[in-house]
């Protein structure tokens, strides 16, 4: 069953990598004209460059005991922590649009903050995992977990880039509360902190004041600040039914920025209409029920928390990219996992991926799940059936 459950996740994964890459290929196919400046493929050569790199990332990981990495949480989490810094170091991070979120090696950026995201979601799970008898206690559980992700959120706002230190918050809190992190306490910090941090957000940089208007009304400024959501719109509205065909879209011909990265999916709903959208995010949801099952059958705890947490991460960020490009909420910079154009992403994912699928090689099977409850019930547990007790049940009460 396990061999069935990492199979399954691995072909999903696949075959949003597949759309990932024609899609790369037919967003920036405009750029293939006899009078360009830049190489005219160079989007989808450094797309396929990363896509090769995660994969062969993704094959080395899986084939790793997850283990590993709740044993190198601390050193992996001060990786992210100095690499998050250095973006705010003049000459060592590099600014762009007024932001500092990039390090360039060469001709290539990578986003430390891919990196961080990945890093801290290994340190959640550990940290859930030690000290699950304590995350019911606000100042021993709770506070030392707002600390630790806090620091990585401050670094990100610091650059500036709000949208991703609230995501690396949401998705390392969704690991801690499935760790035993209580509602409650994160309901009231939440209820404390999130009007202050708002109202300063919102008073001291005139961009999110933009994109808040925006939002309210698209139409108030479309030759403007609106523009993209409205030629998001447009596109998505042009795809109907079937679409208007893949390499046929009118809103790639520059109506539509940024169609490679962070509004691809309005390309592909043009394109494939809403039937090649539906595959789509029918994919990502079947990814998420995969994880689930596979955290269900976890073979220990830190293994189940880092496969919802990267599971979590990835359905939160596709979520959030479908959100903003069919204007739901304010835009914000954040690709579409293992679709949009870039590297750095790309490739940590795929990484994560690895990770998922080697817990997956370890899944507990049902027969032996229901052996552990036994042994639970009848209070004659061994060392092992004492570790695996929690897991024991979680399998059962899905249906294992």
């Amino acid at each position: 069953m396990q061999n069935t459950l990492r199979n399954a996740y691995l072909l999903n994964v696949l075959a949003l990598v597949g759309i990932g890459v024609v899609m790369v290929f037919s967003s920036s196919a405009i750029r293939v004209m006899p009078d360009a400046e830049v190489d005219p493929f160079i989007f989808i050569k450094r797309h396929l460059l990363f896509v090769g790199l995660g994969l062969a990332g993704m094959v080395l990981l899986q084939r790793m005991d997850h283990t590993f990495w709740q044993r190198y949480a601390k050193p992996i989490y001060v990786l992210g922590l100095a690499l998050l810094a250095a973006t705010l170091i003049p000459g060592i991070g590099t600014e762009f649009n007024g932001a500092r979120r990039w390090i360039r090696f060469g001709g290539i950026g990578i986003q430390p903050s891919d990196f961080g995201k990945f890093a801290l979601l290994i340190a959640a799970a550990s940290y859930a995992a030690i000290r699950k008898d304590e995350l019911g206690s606000f100042v021993k559980g709770f506070l030392p977990a707002c600390l630790f992700t806090g620091i990585y959120s401050v670094l990100c706002m610091a650059q500036p880039d709000f949208g991703t230190s609230l995501f690396l918050g949401a998705s390392s809190f969704l690991v801690l509360l499935a760790g035993g992190l209580r509602v409650k306490h994160l309901l009231v910090s939440v209820l404390v902190m999130l009007p202050v941090a708002s109202v300063v957000m919102y008073s001291k940089f005139d961009h999110i004041q933009d994109r808040i208007m925006v939002f309210l009304d698209p139409a108030a400024d479309p030759r403007g600040k609106g523009h993209q959501v409205n030629q998001s719109l447009i596109a998505i509205g042009s795809g109907g039914l079937e679409g208007q065909g893949l390499g046929n879209s009118m809103q790639k011909l520059y109506y539509l920025p940024e169609q490679e990265t962070d509004f691809i999916f309005a390309v592909l709903a043009e394109e494939a209409g809403f039937l090649g959208s539906a595959l789509t995010l029918a994919l990502f949801a079947s990814l998420v029920l995969l994880g689930i099952r596979i955290a269900a059958r976890a073979p220990d705890r830190f293994g189940s928390l880092l496969t919802i947490g990267v599971t979590g991460a990835i359905a939160l960020q596709a979520a959030i990219n479908i959100a903003v490009v069919t204007a739901s909420v304010p835009t914000k910079g954040i690709g579409l996992p293992f679709i949009s154009f870039g590297g750095s992403g790309c490739f940590f994912y795929l990484c994560a991926v690895g990770l998922v699928l080697s817990v997956a090689r370890r899944c507990v099977p049902a027969e032996q799940a229901r052996k552990l409850l036994a042994e639970e019930l009848a209070d004659s547990r061994s060392e092992q059936s004492l570790r695996q007790s929690a897991r024991a049940r979680r399998i059962t009460a899905a249906g294992a």
